[in-house]
Formats: structure tokens, sequence, C-alpha cells
């Protein structure tokens, strides 16, 4: 026997218990994260300070007057910031800061900071330099593991740090940041100061705080347990007081509440519309409001029916939106959303867990040669033609891998399944088509699609991520162009 009403108040009560529970550990967890999240910064602070007075100063000046002589001779247009990475006008710009790291100031920096580094729970300790006209702050030795920036990388000053401009004093005060690249951390950078009170650079600390993130579980998982024991104390207090207190004949109600879930008919009740209850009491109150709540659900279910068809129906155009914005609009394969989308799915599929299990993929890169050539001698609209052409190509022989448009000449092969396993015949046989075409004296000019194609297999250990292949191939192409040339001038 269903009795309604003492299942009413309890849920109620159930429902307001989860509430307060869910608010309070919501607060108690945010309060007690910003305490942490202070500790870390605190620490990034005071680790960044002691590196600055424990480095060699006036190493510092010289080295950072070495690197700021090569900067200022560069052209600004000449050079290429961070965002760059992994592009041939990237490894030329740093290629003219080479010859420092093989000075023995660059080398007792080194040593300096990555002592300290590997004694402190810190993910990375650099030094860098502000170079006020520009407002970029540029590399000058960075102690990371992996992926370290190399000297006369720069990136653009933070807002936040745009005060030092005016005060090279006041260094980088500690900001948190939150990025899929570098993860959760504390970064600060205080001043290094020579033996004449010159600030010749400044000591950066970049601290993890993935424990916050751990810690946060821990708590949560603490708080729920905390949770259940109090919300199972409230609804066993709340049953005994409803069962004294609440006793009253609802076989109408109950019996019409069982035939309103019983109905097969969604859209119109009226179960409860058909009692007749005259008790003149809180019954009848009970009876006259369910009337109106079954009412009230009708309509809202009616409601509801149409809303869901029509949410049907915007759901089908959003796909065949998605599809629009996914796709390039010259060539037809997918863009560079599409690429960069599919390449987060592939890296959160390489997590520790599943990495071993992972399908094996690669990546090739095309980037087609001579279009600025075709486009100042023939027009655009001759690129455009070459660019097609190429991609028609590229789409052929790698018929079962999806082919991206990353750029204006450059194409991306995510290579997987057939086409991996026979990647080196279809190289060569991509390689073939183009050298025919180059032979083939019947084409114009902007029908001949000449391109250098570079690849790489995932691998875990030399990766990391999908981008790490990215790198690699990219590199690959980029000797293959050089080769290409060189054998041209020849």
């Amino acid at each position: 026997m269903i009795t309604s009403l003492k299942h009413k108040v309890v849920l109620t009560i159930i429902v307001i218990t989860l509430f307060l529970s869910a608010v309070s550990s919501i607060v108690s967890v945010r309060f007690v994260s910003a305490v942490i999240r202070d500790n870390y910064e605190n620490e990034a602070t005071d680790l960044s300070r002691t590196v600055a007075a424990v480095v060699d100063a006036e190493a510092v000046g010289r080295l950072r007057r070495a690197a700021e002589e090569i900067y200022d001779s560069i052209g600004a247009e000449e050079r290429v910031p961070s965002d760059d990475w992994g592009s041939d006008a990237f490894y030329a710009y740093l290629s003219a800061f080479e010859a420092l790291c093989d000075t023995d100031d660059y080398r007792t920096i080194y040593r300096q900071i990555r002592k300290i580094q590997d004694v402190n729970r810190v993910d990375c300790i650099y030094v860098v330099f502000v170079e006020t006209e520009s407002e970029k702050f540029v590399y000058l030795v960075d102690a990371a593991e992996e992926d370290a920036c190399p000297i006369g990388c720069f990136d653009p000053l933070y807002e936040e740090n745009r005060r030092l401009l005016e005060d090279p004093t006041v260094g980088f005060p500690t900001y948190t940041t939150d990025t899929e690249e570098y993860g959760y951390l504390a970064t600060s950078g205080t001043a290094i100061i020579d033996d004449d009170g010159e600030v010749v650079g400044y000591a950066m600390v970049d601290v993890s705080m993935a424990d916050i993130a751990s810690w946060r579980g821990r708590m949560i998982t603490i708080l729920l347990g905390l949770q259940a024991l109090v919300i199972a104390l409230v609804i066993a207090v709340s049953v005994a007081l409803v069962n004294r207190t609440v006793v009253r004949p609802v076989n109408q109600l109950s019996q019409a509440a069982k035939d309103y879930r019983n109905d097969e008919d969604l859209t119109n009740h009226n179960h409860f519309k058909e009692l007749d209850i005259h008790t003149h009491d809180e019954i009848e109150d009970l009876s006259e409001s369910m009337k109106k709540m079954e009412l009230d659900l009708n309509d809202k279910i009616t409601n509801l029916l149409q809303t869901t068809n029509e949410l049907n129906a915007s759901r089908m155009e959003v796909s065949k939106m998605s599809e629009i914005v996914m796709k390039d609009a010259m060539t037809g394969v997918r863009n560079k959303r599409a690429y960069d989308h599919d390449m987060q799915i592939l890296e959160q599929s390489l997590s520790d867990d599943a990495i071993v299990s992972a399908p094996a993929f690669g990546l090739a890169v095309i980037d087609m040669n001579g279009l600025k050539t075709i486009n100042d001698t023939y027009g655009h609209e001759k690129g455009d033609i070459a660019i097609k052409k190429l991609c028609s190509i590229v789409c052929s022989v790698f018929a079962h891998s999806p082919v991206y448009r990353i750029g204006g000449d450059e194409f991306t092969v995510l290579l997987r399944g057939q086409d991996l396993d026979n990647l080196e015949s279809l190289i060569a046989g991509f390689n073939r088509i183009l050298q025919r075409m180059e032979e083939d004296a019947s084409l114009k000019p902007w029908e001949k699609a000449t391109a250098s194609i570079g690849y790489a297999v995932f691998d875990a250990e030399r990766d990391g991520t999908p981008y790490g292949t990215f790198r690699r191939a990219d590199r690959a192409m980029y000797f293959r162009k050089q080769k290409m040339k060189t054998n041209q001038s020849l």
C-alpha cells in the first residue's frame, strides 16, 4: 500500500538535505582550495626570490647583453614568437642564438638553476629578460626537463605584468594559469640585480598545482560519506515523525495515483478529476490540488512532447551546420578546426591507462611548393586550382585516412589502419605521381602540383602527445623540402 503523502514529505526532506549538503560541500572545497592555492603561490614567490639571490647576476647580465645584441640585430618582422613553434621560420630565427648555448655564462646559469630545480617540487625554473621596446620577455636559460624554451624564444607580456615596464624591480607578481599544454601552474618572477644595482633579468618559477585537484577529490569523497550518514539519520527521524503524526485514509488518492502511473496515454490523464471527495478537511484540499496538478501535467506533457519534436529538428539542423563548420570550403576536405578537434580527442584517448591499448597512428604533413610563384605569375585563381589538384592527389593516395587542410597550402593526414600499414609504398606512390606531373609537358604550370611530404608514426616515449608526432612529421617535411631545393639548384 502506497502512503503517498508520507513519501512526499520524506522526499521533500531528502531534497532539502541534499541541497544544503551540496552547498556546504561546494563552499568548503572552494575555501580550502583557495587556501592551498595561496600556499602554492607563496611557494612560487619564495623560490623565485631564492633563485634571484643565488644565480650569478653578472653571468646573467653578460648573457643578456649578448642575446639582446642578437635580438636587436634581427628586424621586428623577422622575429618569430613561440606561437609559431615548429615552423621553419621559428627554427631559422632561433638559429641566430645557438652559439650562446656554448658559452661559460650559459652553462653556469643552467647548472645553478638546474640544481635548485632538482631539489624542489617545481615544474620549471628559467631565466628571462624583458625587451621593453617590443614589450616582450625573452628566454635566456630554461632548466625544464622536456620542451625547454631555447634562448631567444619570446612571448608577449601579460597585462598583469605590464607594470614592470615602468618599474623593473617589481618583477612578475605571482599568477596562476590552467592550460591544456602545461596544466595548472603558479608562476612567479623576481628581478635579478647585478652589483651595479641594475635589473639584468628575472628568475622565473613554475610550480605545479595538480595536487589541488587530487586533494579536492579526496575531500569530496569524505564529504559525500558524511552527507550520506546525515541524510540517513534525517530520513530515519523524518519517517518516524511522519508515521506518528500523518496517519490518514488516502485509499482513493492512492488508487488514483496507481491508475495514473499505469496509464499508457501520456497526454490525457483524468484519474484525479473523476474523484468525488468532500471531507471538508486537508484531504479534500489535497484532492483538489491533485486535480489541478493533473491538469497542469497534461498541459506540460503536451508542451514537452511538442518541444521535444522541435528540439530533435533543431539538433538535426545543428548537426548539418557542424559538418559545414568542420569542412574546408575550397577543397571539401576537413579544415583546421576539424584537425584541432580530432587531435584533442586523440590526445584524450592517449591517457596513461589507455596508451598501451590505443590504436597505432601516424601523421603525414604535405606542404605545396611554388604556390606564391603561381599566385604572383598567373593569379590566385590558378593558385586555387593548384591547391585543389594537390588535395585531390592526397585524398586519392591516402584514401582510407582523413585529410585536413590546416593552412593555405599545407595539408595533414591522420594515418591509421591500412594506410599506416602501407605507409612507405603510399609515400613512394605519392612522390611518383608528382614526378610524372612535373615531367608532363602538356600540363600548365598551375596544373603541376608539386609538394614536399614528411611523416612520423606515434611513439609514446618520443612524442608524448599527437602534437609531438606532428612536430616530427613537420620537421621531416621541412628536410624533404630543403633536399628538393638542393637537388633543383644542382
